[in-house]
């Protein structure tokens, strides 16, 4: 069975990022510096998205940022460890908190949500007992795709907001206050009780918890699951994107490579040039792009910007995406990663074209080898490839 990486004191679901858009999060707190490590290790290595680790005190950071490296941070004020944060995907939270003494938990909240690709607008001390605080930014919270409402003492703060704003609401209840608050359970309570009509609630101090539900909202906005075919026994996603198109006949092709890079940089799904005759038997080229909703604004003006165009033409479009995961093979002492599907396995290019300039080999040397180490019993063919295709010194098969 796969989908975990059994490391003894850990199973890392290195899976998760293809079910649910993100690697899982490690909870930091009850693991030693050398089991966060070795579980972030593998995330990064079986994933291509954010590894995150939360709860994590400062000395703990350091040590494991130390073992691990690979370019992580440490949010101090949401004790989050970050490797490869999310690019932005156009999708607004507004992390709402009734006092400062709530701050932790929203900071929390703040350091998952944009580590993961949300564009997060805190807003701090706007609670009821000062309303008019709150009404002063009502509007700002209301322009949010989605709301994070952080709360201690009596916990009204999110029935408030959420008959305020029309955007789905996270209510998070906090430990601050009193004797009767009993350390968050009656902010927890009245949130739960709340006739704020659909506001979801989380667990007490759980900042992250709300992050998340904004961010499957997020992916949801996106993607529209597919029932599994008869004929299959993997399932489908079905994603709702945007297809741009335009037509230049003035520009180099120079500019029209650049312009790809800058569009797969952005976040763009897919980006290709087609030649084409447009009137007047003119030579030409169209410009396509395949970007999911959230980033085809960003798309369309780089488009605009790079071609000079004086027209773009947007389509909404479904694509059909099926369960993929991500390996690392060895070839000749080079990682390349490989992409394995339903119906084949495919190595990474930028991995082989990089291990063929590091060995002196044709590429198509290295695709095979990396091909023939990830499917080594489903395909004897690729092995046989393999096999009559130059070797370099120190490079195994």
């Amino acid at each position: 069975m796969t989908g975990f990486d059994d490391l003894g004191h850990s199973r890392p679901d290195t899976d998760r990022e293809a079910r649910q858009g993100l690697p899982e999060v490690v909870f930091g707190p009850g693991k030693t510096v050398a089991e966060i490590a070795a579980v972030v290790t593998s995330l990064l290595a079986a994933n291509e998205g954010p590894v995150l680790v939360t709860r994590v005190e400062p000395e703990v950071a350091a040590a494991v940022l130390a073992q691990v490296g690979n370019a992580g941070t440490y949010v101090s004020d949401g004790r989050l460890l970050v490797w490869r944060p999310a690019a932005p995907r156009g999708f607004v939270v507004a992390v709402v908190s009734a006092g400062t003494s709530d701050g932790p938990v929203a900071a929390e909240a703040a350091a998952v949500a944009d580590a993961a690709g949300l564009t997060v607008r805190r807003i701090a001390d706007v609670g009821v007992a000062g309303l008019h605080r709150l009404l002063a930014v009502a509007d700002d919270i209301a322009a949010a795709d989605a709301v994070v409402c952080v709360a201690g003492m009596e916990g009204a703060l999110p029935s408030v907001v959420g008959g305020l704003v029309g955007s789905p609401v996270s209510a998070v209840p906090t430990s601050v206050g009193y004797g009767a608050t009993m350390q968050g359970v009656t902010a927890l309570l009245a949130m739960m009780s709340s006739c704020a009509a659909g506001m979801t609630v989380v667990n007490i101090d759980s900042g992250f918890s709300a992050a998340m539900a904004a961010f499957r909202i997020a992916v949801s906005r996106d993607r529209v699951p597919v029932r599994r075919s008869d004929n299959t026994e993997e399932g489908r996603d079905v994603e709702r994107m945007v297809h741009l198109e335009t037509n230049v006949d003035d520009v180099t092709g120079e500019v029209l490579g650049h312009l790809l890079e800058r569009l797969l940089a952005a976040g763009a799904a897919d980006a290709w040039v087609a030649p084409v005759v447009m009137k007047k038997s003119r030579p030409a080229h169209s410009v396509h792009v395949l970007a999911a909703r959230a980033v085809a604004g960003d798309c369309e003006r780089i488009v605009f910007a790079e071609t000079g165009t004086l027209g773009v033409r947007r389509t909404l479009v479904e694509r059909v995406a099926l369960p993929r995961s991500t390996s690392v093979v060895d070839v000749g002492g080079h990682p390349v990663r490989v992409k394995r599907g339903p119906w084949g396995v495919k190595p990474e290019h930028d991995d082989v074209a990089a291990a063929a300039t590091a060995l002196g080999l044709p590429l198509r040397a290295v695709a095979a080898r990396a091909l023939a180490s990830a499917q080594p019993v489903a395909d004897s063919s690729a092995e046989e490839t393999a096999a009559a295709l130059p070797e370099s010194e120190g490079l195994t098969r």
